[in-house]
């Protein structure tokens, strides 16, 4: 079996970045057919957690690390498990999902060290044209260069997660991954995901060729589109 991967995964609140990360999880479990650990590192948003689906990601191979209590489910106090960090230096598939906006940077200098000697890593971030922190290329330059700028890691992919939930069409898809792409040139920094919903991706997937893509049929955060 191949050396694992650290995924860092950012974005501005409803980006749906824990959605990215539970499909994201699935997917590096189903190919590298090995576990994968996902560390549920957002203590400001009490909503739309992996920490929420343990019983329903261990059906697939994967751990939720959540808080130091060992509560995961129901728990909101900002209390972080760094337990993850020996599944990092022993060079496992780990996929760290950070809070929200700057604030979930600030957790980052504490993992550096493990980061940095287990070698192969990934800093994704997750944009979504149709959110007013990132509703044009331009303010997806400036949320990727705030990121950059505050720490040892940079930005090393960008994933499209351009949706309007219940009313997201193909042409939403499609405009949101132009806006990252014009962006992904400025900032010299490639798309590498897409996520989308299974019967939208019929529609488009001729048009989408730069990235991987994965596609769901049905939301795991949220069970309906509503």
């Amino acid at each position: 079996m191949s050396k694992g991967i650290t995924y860092i995964l950012t974005g501005y609140y409803g980006s749906g970045k824990t959605e990215f990360c539970v499909n994201l999880a699935k997917y590096i479990a189903e190919e590298s057919r090995g576990e994968v650990t996902v560390a549920d590192l957002d203590v400001i948003n009490p909503y739309f957690r992996s920490r929420e689906k343990v019983e329903e990601l261990a059906g697939s191979g994967i751990t939720v690390m959540g808080d130091s209590l060992d509560n995961n489910t129901g728990q909101d106090l900002p209390a972080v498990s760094y337990a993850f960090l020996s599944r990092v230096r022993k060079g496992e598939n780990v996929i760290m999902d950070l809070a929200g906006g700057e604030n979930g940077i600030k957790l980052l200098p504490s993992c550096y060290d493990a980061i940095s000697k287990a070698g192969a890593y990934e800093f994704l971030c997750i944009l979504n044209l149709f959110r007013k922190e990132t509703y044009t290329p331009q303010k997806m330059i400036g949320f990727v260069r705030k990121i950059n700028g505050m720490g040892k890691l940079s930005i090393t992919g960008l994933v499209n997660n351009g949706h309007m939930l219940h009313d997201t069409t193909a042409e939403h898809v499609l405009e949101s991954q132009k806006a990252i792409l014009e962006a992904a040139a400025v900032l010299g920094v490639p798309l590498k995901y897409t996520l989308v919903k299974q019967d939208i991706y019929n529609e488009i997937s001729d048009e989408i060729k730069s990235e991987k893509v994965l596609v769901f049929d049905k939301l795991i955060m949220r069970e309906s589109w509503q």
